[in-house]
């Protein structure tokens, strides 16, 4: 049966958007493949409820279908579903007419949205949230992203119950026609007349058997029905000299969504299988967390901890959330930012969400308070994950915060809404033994008379082993945070307490207070020696705020100390090796009257103040205490040549 064609405009604004679409919506090419196998499973699933309902539409023999045929030398790509088909009304209504209901308020949307876009004003405002739910998974919206790649599009589709068949093509020129004919089968099938192939393309020839493989694992690997294609493959059979070419059907997805599988029916070892599948990782995972959110919105997530961190960890281009995002099990990002907060950006996995409102193109999410309880809920699961192992396999755990907790860290200084629950798992080193340990169990050891968790910063663990300002609560046997990974410096600045305990510097301020006594003999001594360190301060000026005695050291004979508050020599050098200016810094020379270092400054003085040898002196003095606390000397070569004359004293020497 034929009959004639007929020709139909589309309506004017529905044209404009429809170039619009093809040239701008989109900003891979390959996507236009997602959207058509995505429509047709739409189709098969119609099918089957409509099978379902009415017992007349039910075949026994009927198998879900979606085979793609490719055709080089003709340039073609045919994509085609045994699903529920269309009639001829609904496809002149769906593919007619795009977005029926307020065509012009969604191009000027779009046409808004592109403008942002342009401007840097972010992905997320691709289309309002209003006018796209209506547009998802609409026949008709994803269909004409094959414009991008076709410069004519053929559609024939026969409905379930119906006998009669309907051809649609256009050019996508602002017409399309549509006839009646014989179809045998129920279902639609797709001709795509391929454009020239581009070689600047990630996928030059969408003909290519590769090509197409590799779009369909991308984007539709976890489609539940299979897609299939015939493809070419040589072998030579036993008695054969040469090997023939064979032609077989082959499904190219892998049809294998663990997520939407029961728990209790999935072994830890497809969850490996997985985790490789999706993260080219062959090491096992740490930890696989999987779980099902049910309710107003429902999704699946499954998210795996590494056993090992890679190097991407710190690369700044690669500091956003590593989760994939799903609909309806139809791949939409690799990495989607909004899922989890930069902190988290070791965890792998999926979030597999039924129905996320994206932008119409499927590939940006909206600003909407759907993804904002997502992330949510992850970061707690992943938070009681660490919680849980920390109380549980503290070895695993302590392996696991090698590798991330330095990324971990950075959560404490960015993340107002999760500090104090992430605080709770950090792990710290400590002036009490190689293990580190929780600031619950730091304030469980805290000494009666202890007010503060104190910590000293510092490069490594040795440097600060040996640091002077320890001396300042060592004889009072309280504990002291190490305080060694960079990222330390930038915590201390927005951690500022814990379970109501302060956290303070032992190198800023007065850290740990004087008793009576041992303030009124510092101030008595400072009566007796105002003349020295008067000499000092002018002596140092460049170098230091003040010079003054020191009740904290015990052992050595001089600790620089900053302001309360202020930047430690640490944080000074990385800002500066980051190009920003930072002001010079002075800090309190602090001297400790009962050090011989202190009492041959005493002799010097008292000989001359205006002596070379006094000033050097205390130059050195000064450079001892930046190399205790393991900081850079301004002139090292000078320290050096006074180091020298120290060890061969002579004329003009400093000893």
């Amino acid at each position: 049966m034929t009959a004639q064609a007929e020709t139909h405009r589309f309506q004017a604004e529905t044209s404009e958007l429809l170039d619009l679409m093809i040239h701008s919506l989109y900003s891979h090419k390959e996507i236009f493949l997602r959207e058509l196998i995505s429509n047709a499973s739409d189709a098969i699933d119609k099918r089957r409820v409509a099978a379902l309902s009415d017992e007349a539409l039910r075949d026994n023999d009927w198998e879900p279908q979606i085979r793609l045929e490719r055709d080089p030398e003709g340039r073609k790509l045919i994509i085609e579903d045994n699903g529920i088909g269309m009639s001829r009304q609904e496809l002149v209504d769906n593919i007619g007419t795009i977005a029926r209901s307020g065509t012009r308020a969604f191009l000027e949307q779009l046409r808004a949205s592109k403008t942002a876009t342009k401007k840097g004003k972010g992905k997320s405002e691709d289309v309002a949230t209003e006018s796209a739910p209506e547009l998802i998974g609409q026949f008709g919206v994803g269909f004409y992203s094959a414009f991008m790649v076709a410069h004519e599009v053929e559609l024939e589709t026969r409905r379930l119950g119906e006998t009669e068949a309907t051809r649609w093509s256009s050019k996508g020129d602002g017409e399309f026609s549509v006839e009646s004919f014989d179809k045998e089968s129920v279902g639609t099938r797709i001709t795509l007349l391929l454009r020239d192939a581009d070689p600047e393309s990630e996928h030059a020839d969408f003909t290519d058997e590769y090509a197409l493989r590799t779009i369909v694992k991308k984007y539709s690997d976890f489609v539940e029905h299979p897609v299939q294609m015939e493809v070419e493959r040589t072998e030579t059979k036993e008695g054969d000299e040469e090997p023939t070419t064979v032609t077989e059907l082959q499904t190219l997805n892998s049809r294998k969504p663990l997520w939407v599988r029961p728990r209790n029916e999935i072994e830890q070892s497809d969850y490996d299988e997985f985790y490789s599948h999706l993260t080219h990782d062959w090491n096992k995972p740490l930890r696989t967390i999987h779980f099902r959110a049910e309710g107003t919105h429902e999704y699946t997530a499954l998210l795996y901890l590494p056993t090992q961190r890679n190097a991407e960890i710190l690369d700044p281009s690669k500091q956003a959330s590593r989760l994939s995002l799903y609909v309806k099990k139809v791949f939409v990002m690799a990495e989607c930012e909004e899922l989890l907060p930069g902190w988290l950006r070791f965890v792998r996995g999926l979030v597999d969400s039924s129905d996320l409102p994206l932008n119409v193109s499927r590939e940006t999410l909206q600003h909407n308070r759907q993804i904002a309880q997502i992330r949510k809920r992850l970061v707690k699961k992943l938070l009681d994950t660490f919680g849980e192992m920390l109380k549980k396999e503290r070895e695993t755990y302590a392996e696991f915060w090698t590798a991330f907790g330095s990324v971990l860290k950075e959560g404490l200084y960015i993340d107002d809404a999760h500090r104090a629950e992430l605080a709770k798992v950090c792990l710290w080193q400590t002036s009490k033994g190689a293990e580190p340990c929780t600031l619950a169990e730091y304030v469980d050891r805290m000494e009666p008379d202890q007010e503060a968790i104190w910590y000293v910063t510092g490069a490594d663990r040795h440097s600060v082993e040996k640091s002077p300002h320890l001396e300042a609560v060592s004889g009072k046997g309280h504990e002291v945070l190490f305080l060694v990974d960079p990222v330390d410096e930038w915590v201390v600045q927005r951690l500022n307490e814990f379970e109501g305990k302060p956290l303070r510097s032992l190198e800023q301020g007065d850290a740990a207070a004087e008793t009576d006594e041992q303030k009124s003999e510092r101030e008595e001594q400072e009566k007796e020696l105002e003349g020295l360190l008067g000499a000092a301060q002018a002596s140092l000026d460049d170098y230091v705020s003040k010079v003054r005695l020191s009740s904290r050291l015990k052992e050595s004979p001089a600790v620089l100390v900053g302001a309360e508050g202020g930047l430690s020599p640490q944080l000074e050098a990385m800002l500066r090796a980051s190009g920003q200016q930072v002001p010079a810094n002075k800090r309190v020379l602090e001297l400790n009257p009962s050090h011989p270092v202190v009492s041959r400054l005493k002799e010097l003085h008292a000989a001359d103040a205006d002596s070379p040898r006094f000033h050097q002196f205390l130059e050195l003095v000064h450079g001892q205490a930046l190399l205790a606390e393991g900081s850079q000397l301004s002139d090292p070569s000078r320290f050096a040549k006074l180091v020298g004359e120290l060890l061969a004293p002579g004329e003009g020497s400093p000893g």
